[in-house]
């Protein structure tokens, strides 16, 4: 379904959506860093990488090969950084692989663009529905044993604490699922499948979650921010996709 509205910032109005987006997010997450960090040089960093990140996820969105896929090795690069001097060495895992993806994009996302230099994305088949589901139910199931035997090793990438969110569901499983999403959204968004916008839009709901839990207010505000490119970037990509009739 053709929808005027989004065509038209997909399209010919697609830098002023890009600048006014950024601006948006810029103001969002440097609001959030002001009144909810402690300014520390960790924090800044952060801050620094976060926003790298903003460029990187418009980019994909909008089929940019360097811009997507390089910025996005950057700012993986910079999240490993954190995330390991932070303590939180087994949060370096998603980071750590979605910089290897970053890489092979940049390769194989060259070697698929249109005319203009853009990345031609594919619909996927129900084989291939398929075949992301259960990697998602595999995930899901072998995740626990993973998460055990890295915290035999000190390295536990999800700590079960007990908490609940609304009193129904383990904060822990909340964190596997986002953990799981988030790798299975990655991986089909590096192989041009259009549909990996939809897994993003359930990551950052499910990490909204998280973040929220956790008081991590000022990723709670990125994750919005990212959500509304989420929206575009599956339009832009199905039309795309559609129109090149590819997959």
């Amino acid at each position: 379904m053709r929808i005027e509205l989004l065509d038209n910032l997909t399209g010919k109005w697609a830098m002023q959506w890009i600048v006014a987006w950024f601006v948006f997010g810029v103001i969002a997450l440097s609001t959030g860093f002001w009144l909810t960090t402690e300014h520390t040089r960790l924090d800044w960093f952060y801050l620094g990488v976060s926003l790298v990140g903003l460029v990187c996820v418009v980019s994909l969105s909008f089929r940019r090969n360097v811009m997507g896929n390089g910025l996005g090795m950057a700012a993986t690069a910079g999240e490993v950084v954190v995330q390991g001097t932070s303590g939180a060495v087994g949060l370096m895992l998603a980071p750590l692989f979605n910089f290897f993806t970053h890489v092979y994009g940049l390769v194989y996302w060259s070697k698929n663009t249109d005319p203009d230099g853009n990345m031609v994305p594919k619909s996927a088949t129900k084989w291939v529905w398929l075949v992301t589901l259960a990697f998602i139910a595999i995930g899901l199931a072998m995740f626990p044993i993973v998460n055990d035997f890295l915290a035999q090793k000190g390295y536990a990438v999800v700590q079960d604490d007990g908490s609940q969110f609304l009193g129904l569901i383990d904060f822990y499983w909340i964190n596997v699922f986002a953990f799981v999403l988030s790798i299975t959204a990655q991986a089909t968004m590096i192989l041009r499948y259009s549909f990996n916008w939809w897994i993003w839009i359930a990551v950052n709901f499910v990490w909204l979650i998280v973040n929220l839990m956790s008081g991590n207010y000022i990723f709670a505000i990125q994750t919005m921010v990212y959500q509304i490119n989420a929206f575009i970037g599956l339009y832009e990509w199905k039309r795309s996709a559609s129109q090149n009739k590819v997959g």
